[in-house]
């Protein structure tokens, strides 16, 4: 099919090649050709304007409709933390990740490119938070202490050293904090981001977590008391999971109630869990343990990013 319009309109857009400098994309932004073969450019994204010029990402199965907007490729949607995104859409999990969903599958980049410290500048270099800053930096201290000019994040320490960075060759290991449990009783999912893997590439993992039986406290081991953040069951237990026990048994903690209040993990563990079957080989799954719970105001329709019991677990001690 031959469109002279559309053929004129195009060696109109191209005429002359003048590129500016090469940009610098963000984090999870390719960069590309632009239409006319001419130039380098930021691809435009999901929901963006897009012209002759100004192309969309095809990487992320994006194309430019004819109302000038880019648009998705039909294809799988991602549910990460409560949420689903688009096919070809960019979100970000916190300021220290971008991600993109790509046909049910979730690509990420890292917001913040970790450094190496100043080891021939300083003697007792010390990774900080900058208050109202996302990314972290490094800074010589004296001794573990810092120069009381620089405004530090509130769980900053300023002097007590923080744990040492690991570094595997060039790549220094970032990890997100793990969502809030899918469920709010039985058996859910929370999941997290991290490239503490032998690629160093970001990938998403994800764990089994219970906050609490579903129906009546009856298997809680309870005080007298009309509060209780943290309760444990009154006996050992496997955990199932499609058919299939845990080998090892459990006595597991759960989040409570209080009245007027919505209890949620504040302190968790991490454990791998292996399940055997009666039809089938065994397997491992990681879950999570509640170590300490706590109660806060419940959130309302009205409230941020709202979603029950939407807090992050801040607490992981694995």
């Amino acid at each position: 099919v031959f469109f002279p319009s559309l053929q004129r309109t195009e060696s109109r857009e191209c005429r002359g090649c003048s590129c500016p400098p090469t940009p610098s994309c963000p984090p999870g932004v390719s960069l590309i050709m632009d239409g006319c073969g001419c130039c380098k450019i930021c691809a435009q994204q999901l929901h963006q304007v897009c012209d002759i010029r100004m192309v969309c990402d095809v990487h992320k199965g994006l194309y430019c409709s004819r109302g000038g907007v880019c648009k998705a490729s039909p294809g799988v949607a991602c549910y990460v933390g409560n949420q689903w995104y688009e096919n070809g859409e960019l979100y970000r999990p916190n300021c220290k990740v971008t991600c993109t969903c790509m046909d049910g599958d979730i690509a990420c980049m890292p917001t913040c490119m970790p450094t190496k410290p100043p080891t021939r500048e300083c003697s007792v270099p010390r990774l900080i938070h900058r208050r109202g800053q996302c990314c972290e930096e490094w800074v010589c201290s004296h001794n573990g202490r810092i120069d009381p000019s620089i405004k530090l994040a509130r769980h900053e320490v300023r002097s007590k050293p923080k744990p040492a960075v690991t570094f595997r060759e060039n790549c220094m290991v970032q990890t997100t904090k793990w969502t809030a449990c899918s469920k709010t009783c039985g058996l859910g999912s929370s999941n997290r981001v991290s490239n503490d893997n032998s690629e160093c590439k970001l990938k998403k993992e994800m764990r089994l977590c219970n906050l609490r039986p579903c129906g009546p406290p009856s298997t809680f081991a309870t005080r007298r008391r009309s509060c209780k953040k943290t309760v444990r069951h009154n006996r050992r237990v496997r955990f199932s999971l499609s058919g299939c026990r845990s080998k090892a048994t459990y006595r597991p903690k759960y989040c409570g109630t209080c009245p007027g209040k919505c209890c949620g993990p504040k302190v968790t563990k991490t454990i791998k869990v292996i399940f055997e079957c009666e039809s089938g080989p065994d397997f491992a799954k990681n879950m999570m343990l509640i170590k300490k719970c706590s109660c806060e105001r419940c959130p309302t329709r009205s409230d941020f990013f709202f979603t029950s019991y939407n807090r992050a677990m801040l607490g992981d001690m694995v």
